[in-house]
């Protein structure tokens, strides 16, 4: 079972947030407390709030513990799911099973013959093809998939060259909605 969940950081009332915010334990309060913008603070209190309403909605849970391991992935007991952001965009997906999820608007890249974290076939694919708009798209496509692997694995950037977004090592689920694109990660069990 996957679900996915989301929401523009305006689509909550400022007791929204609030509400969100007073769930939280301190140590989370602090991760929050320090970012620096209220944007940022509103992006992962959205993340929370999604959090909530699916744990309530497909597993009847209120009341949780959300506990980091050492690359800072949030875990929580009774199931998988990750929150990314990007711009006004929230998502947040839950899983019976390890999950990754990014969210990147396409942003203008420069080519470049290596993209740095990027294996030399991930390198290839964004390369290929003349037109500047779908080299923006394939690096944010590849760029999407890496972050979502890392992510369920819980493993850090520093990591990225590790993970080949081409190997059939992992499941991925990608959409593009107008100038994003989101991508979620699930471990492919068929080749375990």
């Amino acid at each position: 079972m996957i679900k996915i969940y989301s929401a523009l950081i305006t689509d909550f009332t400022q007791a929204d947030y609030t509400n969100a915010y007073s769930l939280l334990e301190n140590a989370l309060k602090e991760k929050i407390d320090a970012k620096k913008s209220e944007k940022d603070k509103m992006r992962s209190l959205a993340g929370i709030i999604l959090l909530y309403k699916g744990a309530f909605e497909l597993y009847k849970k209120t009341d949780f513990k959300i506990k980091f391991n050492k690359n800072g992935k949030p875990l929580c007991d009774f199931c998988f799911f990750n929150i990314s952001h990007s711009q006004n965009r929230v998502v947040c997906v839950l899983s019976d099973e390890p999950v990754g999820m990014d969210i990147q608007k396409i942003k203008p890249i420069k080519r470049r013959e290596k993209y740095k974290f990027f294996t030399d076939k991930e390198n290839d694919y964004v390369n290929s093809g003349n037109e500047k708009n779908s080299l923006c798209e394939r690096f944010t496509e590849i760029f999407t998939k890496k972050e979502s692997a890392l992510k369920m694995l819980g493993l850090s950037l520093a990591d990225s060259k590790n993970i080949d977004t081409f190997s059939n090592r992992f499941k991925f689920m990608q959409q593009k909605d107008g100038e994003f694109i989101t991508t979620v990660c699930l471990q492919n069990n068929t080749n375990l």
